[in-house]
């Protein structure tokens, strides 16, 4: 079986792509998925996440600092990987101009934007959206692309509104927003820090039922079984 490979990137930093990235290797990990995490960010934050857990703790899926080889070779190392993982999961460097998140983008079965509900933070919806429609112009392939709202605040007026006006993007009506939202959750923030997954969490509340509600999703856009095995 060859992985099928998820890119995460956007055009801004503190979107929430190394959150969803872990977060949903780690969920799709503890689906019995082997899943890989590709580092492509030169800050190490998915990195650090992965290697922060208490000791004795495995995280349910396995990591690679991909930002640490030559640009040109990423797309190759990518392809090598494949073979060994049923999933990779490429945490991208905050800029659509980055070698690195093209590389990705043209092989990948599935983008997603994560994006909080700020007008700053939506204002970098456009490059990210033409960058991806660009790679599936140049690969031929038109994979599913997905805006996943992050930290999401759903008592706010302000950030219900600004969700449906970018699920109405007649630009790119292709490029839709997902039916799920990450909210803006203590369960995640504490993970990062002990180098988990909110699953690890006590109490973790709503936060387990939207990564599994997203990790379905996931699978369902990539015609996969929900849990491996199925």
């Amino acid at each position: 079986m060859t992985a099928q490979i998820i890119t995460v990137f956007n055009q801004k930093g503190g979107v929430g792509k190394t959150t969803t990235t872990c977060q949903l290797a780690g969920t799709l990990g503890y689906r019995g998925f082997d899943v890989l995490v590709a580092d492509m960010d030169p800050q190490e934050t998915s990195s650090s996440w992965i290697s922060n857990g208490p000791e004795g703790f495995q995280f349910p899926a396995t990591l690679w600092a991909g930002h640490r080889y030559a640009r040109e070779n990423i797309t190759s190392e990518l392809g090598k990987l494949a073979s060994k993982y049923d999933l990779i999961i490429v945490d991208c460097a905050p800029s659509v101009d980055n070698a690195s998140t093209w590389a990705s983008l043209l092989v990948s079965d599935l983008a997603i934007i994560p994006t909080k509900l700020s007008p700053a933070d939506t204002s970098a919806l456009p490059a990210a959206l033409q960058l991806v429609k660009n790679a599936r112009q140049k690969c031929g392939r038109d994979y599913p692309v997905r805006i996943l709202a992050t930290a999401f605040r759903k008592q706010r007026a302000d950030e219900r509104a600004m969700l449906e006006q970018i699920s109405s993007n007649e630009a790119y009506p292709d490029f839709t927003v997902m039916p799920i939202q990450l909210g803006d959750r203590v369960a995640f923030t504490r993970s990062m820090l002990s180098g988990a997954t909110a699953h690890s969490m006590p109490k973790p509340g709503e936060a387990v039922a939207e990564l599994d509600l997203l990790a379905d999703h996931v699978c369902e856009l990539l015609g996969l079984p929900t849990e491996k095995g199925e």
